[in-house]
């Protein structure tokens, strides 16, 4: 999962949306709010090892699934995981 504020992911917006497109959740940072980049369906070039099956099902799931609002600290949390992902590969 790559977290990204939105003054670091502005010069490279091309390049983050090639890799959400293949199947990597990019996930941008304003301030306290926060959201995803994700495909909206999995092109035909994708990568092996993506389960284009699994995606699509989760895509739907998503569109039927209530969206929760964020409670205090989400982000945080959130960026602090991947941060400590990055770090420790």
């Amino acid at each position: 999962m790559e977290t990204y504020i939105i003054s670091e992911a502005k010069p490279k917006l091309g390049e983050l949306v090639k890799r959400a497109a293949a199947g990597h959740p990019v996930y941008l940072l304003n301030g306290k709010d926060m959201v995803a980049l994700v495909p909206a369906r999995p092109t035909h070039d994708a990568p092996e090892g993506v389960d284009v099956d699994a995606v699509n099902a989760r895509l739907a799931a998503s569109e039927k699934t209530p969206v929760t609002a964020w409670k205090s600290g989400d982000a945080l949390r959130i960026a602090r995981r991947s941060i400590r992902r990055k770090t420790n590969p």
